[in-house]
């Protein structure tokens, strides 16, 4: 599984890195979320779903299956 995010709609209310540091963070000149890791480890499940639960935009999806 990896995570996308919609960069049309996110407002860089950095929720996402709150949550799972490990995966997200935020860039300092747009404000906007970054991904460090998109194919997170399984061990990373639960605070990656959390964070995208938790983003107010609904720019964050967990896509199922490997990068093409």
């Amino acid at each position: 599984m990896y995570v996308v995010a919609n960069m049309n709609i996110c407002q860089g209310h950095a929720r996402c890195e709150d949550i799972c540091p490990e995966i997200f963070s935020t860039d300092d000149n747009e404000g906007k979320v970054v991904i460090a890791q998109s194919e997170f480890p399984d061990d990373l499940l639960e605070k990656v779903r959390l964070a995208v639960r938790n983003c107010p935009e609904g720019a964050l999806r967990i896509v199922k299956g490997g990068k093409a």
